[in-house]
Formats: C-alpha cells, sequence, structure tokens
C-alpha cells in the first residue's frame, strides 16, 4: 500500500480545483463535481492510479440516503475506498424522481472527492463560513428632522394579491424548504427571476427566511 498512499499525498498537494462555478442567486462560487473530476484525471494519469465509484441506497431513522462509496486505485492491485451519504428527498420541486436521484448521487460523490483528496469546501453554503462570507452587511441611514403632516399610508400591495402567476410562484417558494431548494427553483426559473424584479425580491425574502430557519 505504500505505492498508493504515496500516490495520494501527491495528488493532495498538487490538485487545483478552483471554485470556478457562481451561483447569482445564492451569491457564492462553488466547485461542481464535473470541475473536480476535470482537475483530477490529469493527476491521476500521471500517478498511474484510477478512481471509480458505487452507489446504493440507505435509510437511517425512516430517511433517505444515496451512498456513494469512492475507489482509489493503482496499477499494483492496491486499493482503498471512502463513503459519504446525501439525502435522497422524495420530491424536490421542479424535478422528477431520475433528477432527485441524480442530484443526490452528484452530492455524495463530489463530498467522496472532497474527503479523500483534501479538497476544502469550509465556504460552500451549507457551511457557517459561507454564512459569514454572504451576510449582507446593515446598512444605516443618517436619520433626518423633518416636519410633517399627519397621514396615514396605505399599505403596500403585494404582487400575489394581483396576479395568479405571483401566486403560483408564491406557493412554490413556500414549498421550499432548505437553501439547496431555493437554488434549484432559482435556477429552473432564472431569466424569468432575473428579469422581474418583484419574483426577484420575493425569493430575496425567502432566502432570509430560509436562513433564519436553518441556520
Amino acid at each position: 500500500m505504500e505505492a498508493l498512499f504515496k500516490a495520494l499525498i501527491w495528488i493532495q498537494q498538487n490538485l487545483q480545483a478552483p471554485k470556478s462555478e457562481y451561483n447569482s442567486f445564492g451569491k457564492y462560487n462553488y466547485r461542481s463535481l464535473e470541475s473536480i473530476l476535470a482537475a483530477l484525471k490529469p493527476l491521476l494519469a500521471q500517478q498511474h492510479c484510477g478512481i471509480r465509484f458505487a452507489d446504493d441506497v440507505v435509510e437511517h431513522g425512516g430517511r433517505t440516503f444515496v451512498r456513494s462509496t469512492l475507489f482509489f486505485f493503482n496499477d499494483k492491485g492496491e486499493s482503498i475506498s471512502t463513503t459519504a451519504e446525501a439525502e435522497h428527498s422524495a420530491t424536490k420541486t421542479g424535478m422528477d424522481s431520475a433528477q432527485i436521484t441524480g442530484a443526490a448521487s452528484s452530492y455524495a460523490r463530489k463530498y467522496c472527492l472532497n474527503g479523500l483528496f483534501a479538497i476544502d469546501d469550509t465556504k460552500d453554503p451549507d457551511s457557517n463560513a459561507y454564512m459569514q462570507q454572504t451576510q449582507e452587511p446593515v446598512k444605516k441611514t443618517p436619520t433626518r428632522r423633518t416636519r410633517t403632516s399627519s397621514t396615514t399610508s396605505a399599505p403596500a400591495t403585494t404582487p400575489t394579491a394581483k396576479d395568479p402567476r405571483y401566486q403560483s410562484i408564491q406557493a412554490a417558494l413556500s414549498a421550499v424548504k432548505d437553501i439547496d431548494g431555493l437554488i434549484d427553483l432559482y435556477e429552473q426559473h432564472k431569466m424569468e427571476v432575473e428579469g422581474n424584479a418583484e419574483i426577484k425580491a420575493m425569493f430575496s425574502r425567502r432566502k432570509q427566511e430560509l436562513r433564519v430557519i436553518t441556520f
């Protein structure tokens, strides 16, 4: 196993997998499974090593998870493995069952790679460091003393009160239970969100609500 561990140490020291992807709604950079593999494969070839994945489904306390096992091996027949799990949701807004399974598999495989090859993900959206990095500072507005008449303004009308399209979007936002689900929903309707300030504001409000609930 000495040769395999030497190769692993070398790969850990030389692997460069920058967070080249950007989520404009979540406002964070991230690395995808595909980008990690693209950076890793040339190093594996140099060390005459390879990897393979095997997935299965497990259950913990009535919740279903996709468990991915990563096998790292060399041309001498030496091999080690590591595992990671990602929860398989029964439903997810805008995704069919195959897409849900594929997303959970990709997530688990990515964290197998992170663990074995010492890839740092401390600023991913599910970490406290990410929250501290992206939390927008509250801007203080200087107060100005003015004389005003005592008038009562009508409450602001929300988009959901008039337009059925907004009602359906609000229903979809309410069904989202975590930040990952909100990001998935945003990606599915990115053009519509970015092209409509009211819809974008609805997504932003839901993001703030989920931050309070999740963290």
